[in-house]
């Protein structure tokens, strides 16, 4: 554990105890992909001729998508307006962009997939009590798929998922960075939502299962809170 800034930071565990975790979460991360095959039918996020394919959606222009996402509007959103956003978006490089550092953040909602589920069971109630939730890259091998706060102040990671990678990975046409679970047939791919220039980045992406869309959210950089309780590599402590 780190106090920096105020907040008690719990780094990463011993790296059995993610691998353990995992294990221990086998029934529960099984039904979890299940649950994705069960969403109702029509992604478009996975469609084989996307590049053929005209994405139509609500028809709202992706300059406005942009901005309602940007702006945290509680809105649900069509699943196809998610995936023009999407590929208008310029990619981000694992390397460069996004290992490093944390991030908090946010589902945006389809009332299609499996992480509209989570919104409304866990999320949302536990938003109520203080938690909010991100994630956390340390290096491109070693990261928490989820980091959970309260009140800004503990953070402590959640190993249920395992550990994460991260590496550039193509998909529906262009490289970008991608995280990769350990021991799950999960990818979340991401883009960069917010402008080069503006300090507060935020990235786009988009968590599957077997490359079904289980659901959509953003991550916004979180500098104050360290990815790395040391300024160089190193195995987890």
């Amino acid at each position: 554990m780190r106090f920096s800034n105020g907040r008690a930071v719990v780094f990463f565990y011993p790296s059995f105890v993610y691998d353990l975790a995992q294990f221990a979460m086998f029934p529960v991360n099984a039904a979890i992909g299940g649950m994705c095959r069960l969403q109702p039918s029509g992604s478009v996020w996975n469609a084989p001729d996307f590049r053929s394919r005209p994405l139509e959606g609500t028809g709202t222009p992706v300059s406005e998508l942009r901005r309602t996402v940007l702006d945290g509007h509680d809105v649900a959103f069509d699943e196809a307006d998610l995936v023009r956003l999407y590929d208008s978006l310029p990619t981000v490089s694992a390397a460069d962009d996004v290992v490093g550092h944390t991030y908090r953040g946010r589902i945006l909602r389809t009332n299609r997939s499996v992480l509209d589920l989570a919104e409304w069971a866990l999320v949302r109630p536990l938003t109520r009590l203080g938690f909010g939730w991100g994630k956390r890259y340390r290096t491109a091998d070693k990261g928490d798929p989820l980091l959970v706060d309260w009140q800004r102040r503990i953070f402590a990671p959640i190993p249920a998922w395992g550990n994460v990678g991260l590496t550039d990975i193509r998909w529906r046409g262009e490289p970008t960075a991608t995280m990769n679970y350990d021991h799950q047939p999960w990818k979340d791919y991401f883009r960069r939502l917010s402008d080069d220039g503006d300090p507060a980045v935020v990235l786009l992406g988009v968590w599957t299962h077997k490359h079904i869309a289980g659901g959509w959210f953003t991550l916004t950089l979180d500098p104050e809170t360290p990815a790395d309780p040391r300024a160089r590599g190193g195995d987890r402590a």
